[in-house]
């Protein structure tokens, strides 16, 4: 029992667990191991493996075991869930710091242990929070209440310190019949989708089969009325695209040749895409500053624009004015420049600098004193306004919004060799076909290793290169124009919708 609220009410009951096995209550470090099983079955429902069936049952599982359980054992539960789902499913950090970033092993495992240690500190609030204040609450509104929480962590789990926005449960709707909910309500919302199924699990388990129809059936009708909408429309004509991946070891490009070698690289392999309306290189496909190579570049352009082909790169930029160094998209006929806005903590700049010289010393990372650039992200080029993004900044919603609703298309370049041969590149892609769904525009998305492809303005992929395998990836694409709702609101929607989640539980609590 809860501690009376005051002389002369009435106590106020804990409710009590959900699991049971052999006629015992599940709770304690047995709970705590279902919570571990919980997190690291999530990661299933992402891409390399888009079980996203798995995804509604893990959480269900989950949000089962924190039923009933005392605020310091759902904490427990939680932090477990989440070192479980973020240990699995961001692994590919340590690869990216011990190969490529030439840290001692030693320190590559603090920091990813530091991380993953960091990351599951969301889900473990989330429980305590819930099971803390809220605990005493109906099932039904309980669950609402613990749904709602989880889409407003993952939205902060994207927002602060820069964010991280990976491995947002939205994004399993992305291969379900439910994806049509992803240009509606956004990521988020398609969190929120995700959480009520859970809920109607838990309900159904729980043998509240009534409450359990009830939210059904109101998901079945929203859908319904929401899915058969189409928001956007073809603008112009469809565009042909070259991507040349050139797959250049991480470690070769920074060789004393690598500048040559990859100069000649790219230029010959582009020569088997010569005609096609636009011609895309990776991210920093050349080593070296833009005016170190510009003469050379610009010759290249001119010969390819003589064949109708525009030529898009991904390369270093400098201002000589305050020696300020980018990460930049340049589309070399007409010497537009995009400078990435998103940098990549640790990897392209060093937090609180002055405090932590010490680990940019251990670590070996090329061009990691990068600025930030500023804009809406949207250049012309090929007779549409593309909307441009550097690997990374795929992953914010926010950044790809700002191009639109001008951008016929988007346009990513990446280095995903950072990655190695871990999950990292799949989930990788699976954000960029989010994000052209999401938006309802078509993506072209070059890689250095891998995987390029051309994404379509549903998130289906036309075309498609290999890991790690040198190739010219030719296809089209159709740009398009319009709105979606998610990109003209957001995610403020389900923001909004969440927290209405929370009033069933807190009224409750009042009238207790």
């Amino acid at each position: 029992m809860t501690r009376p609220r005051g002389e002369g009410s009435k106590p106020v009951r804990a409710p009590e667990p959900l699991l049971w096995l052999a006629g015992r209550p599940l709770t304690g470090w047995s709970a705590t191991g279902l919570s571990v099983l919980a997190g690291a079955v999530l990661v299933l429902a992402f891409a390399p493996f888009d079980l996203h069936l798995l995804a509604p049952l893990a959480l269900a599982l989950w949000f089962a075991v924190l039923r009933g359980a005392t605020p310091r054992a759902a904490l427990r539960h939680g932090y477990a869930f989440g070192l479980a789902f973020f240990g699995f499913g961001v692994t590919w950090i340590f690869n990216s710091l011990l190969i490529f970033g030439d840290a001692p092993w030693l320190v590559a495992t603090l920091v990813t242990l530091l991380f993953v240690l960091c990351l599951a500190l969301y889900p473990a609030l989330l429980a305590w929070s819930l099971t803390r204040y809220l605990g005493p609450a109906p099932l039904a509104s309980w669950l609402l209440a613990l749904v709602a929480g989880f889409v407003i962590l993952e939205l902060l789990r994207g927002w602060l310190f820069s964010g991280f926005p990976w491995l947002l449960v939205g994004h399993v709707l992305l291969d379900s019949p439910a994806r049509g909910w992803l240009p509606v309500v956004g990521e988020a919302g398609g969190a929120l989708l995700v959480g009520l199924l859970a809920a109607v699990l838990v309900l159904a388990a729980a043998r509240r089969f009534s409450a359990g129809a009830l939210l059904l059936a109101a998901l079945l009708a929203a859908s319904a009325a929401v899915l058969p909408w189409r928001w956007v429309e073809p603008a112009g004509p469809s565009l042909s695209v070259g991507i040349v991946q050139g797959n250049i070891e991480q470690a070769r490009k920074w060789e004393e040749d690598g500048v040559r070698h990859a100069m000649s690289r790219y230029t010959g392999m582009s020569q088997e895409a010569a005609g096609v309306d636009l011609l895309v290189w990776p991210e920093t496909a050349i080593p070296a500053f833009y005016f170190e190579v510009d003469s050379e570049l610009e010759q290249f352009s001119a010969t390819m624009e003589e064949a109708g082909t525009e030529l898009v790169i991904g390369i270093f930029d400098y201002d000589p004015v305050d020696r300020s160094m980018y990460n930049s998209i340049r589309h070399i006929p007409s010497a537009a420049t995009y400078d990435k806005r998103q940098l990549v903590p640790f990897g392209e700049y060093l937090p609180l600098r002055d405090r932590l010289a010490w680990l940019d010393r251990l670590l070996d990372i090329p061009m990691s004193d990068l600025s930030a650039g500023t804009g809406s992200g949207r250049v012309e080029m090929a007779g549409q306004v593309a909307g441009l993004s550097i690997c990374y900044e795929a992953a914010y919603a926010r950044r790809i919004r700002t191009a639109l609703p001008e951008a016929g298309f988007l346009l990513n370049v990446s280095n995903d060799a950072w990655f190695g041969a871990t999950l990292a590149p799949h989930q990788h892609l699976q954000i960029a076909r989010v994000r052209s769904l999401e938006m309802g525009r078509p993506m072209i998305r070059s890689t250095n290793t891998g995987i390029s492809a051309l994404i379509d303005a549903e998130g289906r992929v036309t075309a498609q290169a290999g890991l790690f395998t040198s190739e010219v990836l030719r296809g089209e694409i159709q740009p398009q124009q319009g709105h979606t709702p998610a990109a003209r609101f957001g995610p403020w929607p389900a923001v909004l919708l969440a927290l209405l989640l929370l009033l069933p539980a807190l009224r409750s609590l009042r009238r207790a």
